[in-house]
């Protein structure tokens, strides 16, 4: 349903990356995002019912990931082709 299908977008979009997960974390101090995280999960359906509040934390999101790329170290090289064969 839209709860998966919105956990999978911040999934893409937020664990990509050092600088994507520095933006998560700056925008989980928002108390909208608190609010409407603790809603979601309270009525198990992805809440989210003031569209100026929604515009603005789209504005806020694409601020922090800006900011967060910017200041992030880049991720680490990381290869384990061992392990990698063994879950094929």
């Amino acid at each position: 349903g839209p709860t998966y299908t919105v956990l999978d977008i911040l999934q893409k979009v937020f664990y990509s990356n050092n600088g994507a997960r520095e933006a998560f974390v700056e925008l989980c101090n928002s108390k909208y995002v608190q609010q409407v995280t603790f809603d979601s999960y309270l009525y198990k359906k992805v809440q989210g019912n003031n569209p100026l509040d929604d515009i603005k934390l789209l504005g806020e999101t694409i601020g922090c990931l800006i900011k967060g790329y910017s200041i992030a170290k880049p991720d680490a090289v990381f290869s384990n082709p061992v392990e990698s064969q063994k879950r094929l």
